[in-house]
């Protein structure tokens, strides 16, 4: 949700994966750990409440699945930047990866140009629809891939029945739990990040991927940057998101809806445009 990298620290962790170069600032570890607290504390309570009745039970503690959520959390953000990466890379066009304290960037290194019959072209509305649309796109479907194989292994997966449920479908999918915590923690972490994460990313909120491309898709009806509009968009619908949130009591995860539509309301003010 960066617009431009964050500055480089001597913390931070460097590295290759596919040829692109990776960044990994150390506050994306401390936020990661904050935000998968309380899931990592639900399942080893959860647990060892279990073990109480059925001694087969059993949980490796709290520290070891905060890490496994901190490593779900790194593999599953890394794909996102992944899918854009590759995207770019698809139309020529270089990119490093920086994962950061609420999420991650891919940043081309050349620039929104790539060649194209010997000549360099700027890459169309249609072209950034696609690199925005293949990060989340790559994260949701290895988030489905690892529920399916679970599912199919006989491994609870309460995400799967949240999200349909969500959508309205009644569908609850009784597999068994796994008597460890940690075999449940793999899997379930990684699958609530992978298709959470990508799902409201896809809101048409500016700056997230979906308000890149509503923006991209108004560039191409109107003929204009598109911008405008859909900081317009972003305001409304972050501030309904931040609202359905803050009623469910997700204070946290409102208040972040709650910037990014006052980004968008800026946005508009610097455009001259309507004040809310």
């Amino acid at each position: 949700m960066l617009i431009s990298d964050p500055t480089p620290s001597p913390y931070d962790w460097n590295f290759r994966f596919l040829g692109f170069p990776i960044r990994v600032t150390w506050l994306f570890w401390v936020v990661a750990a904050a935000l998968g607290y309380r899931s990592a504390m639900d399942v080893d309570d959860g647990y060892q409440a279990i073990a109480q009745r059925i001694p087969e039970f059993s949980s490796p503690g709290l520290p070891v699945l905060l890490c496994i959520w901190i490593a779900a959390t790194l593999a599953s953000i890394l794909i996102h930047e992944l899918g854009h990466a590759l995207a770019f890379r698809f139309y020529g066009i270089q990119s490093q990866i920086v994962l950061y304290h609420m999420g991650g960037l891919a940043i081309p290194m050349g620039g929104y140009l790539y060649p194209r019959q010997g000549r360099r072209r700027e890459l169309t509305a249609w072209n950034q629809i696609v690199v925005s649309a293949a990060g989340p796109g790559l994260q949701l479907l290895s988030g489905l891939a690892v529920a399916a194989v679970a599912m199919a292994s006989g491994i609870d997966v309460p995400t799967m029945s949240s999200v349909l449920n969500l959508f309205g479908w009644s569908v609850d999918f009784a597999n068994g739990l796994p008597e460890n915590a940690m075999t449940y923690g793999i899997v379930e972490f990684y699958v609530l990040i992978s298709i959470w994460w990508p799902l409201f990313n896809l809101l048409p909120v500016y700056p997230l991927d979906g308000g890149h491309i509503a923006q991209n898709i108004i560039a191409i009806i109107r003929r204009t940057d598109g911008l405008f509009e859909a900081n317009a968009i972003g305001a409304i619908v972050g501030f309904a998101v931040a609202w359905w949130f803050f009623s469910r009591g997700s204070t946290f995860n409102a208040l972040l809806f709650v910037s990014l539509a006052m980004t968008n309301v800026q946005s508009l003010q610097q455009h001259q445009g309507p004040r809310f």
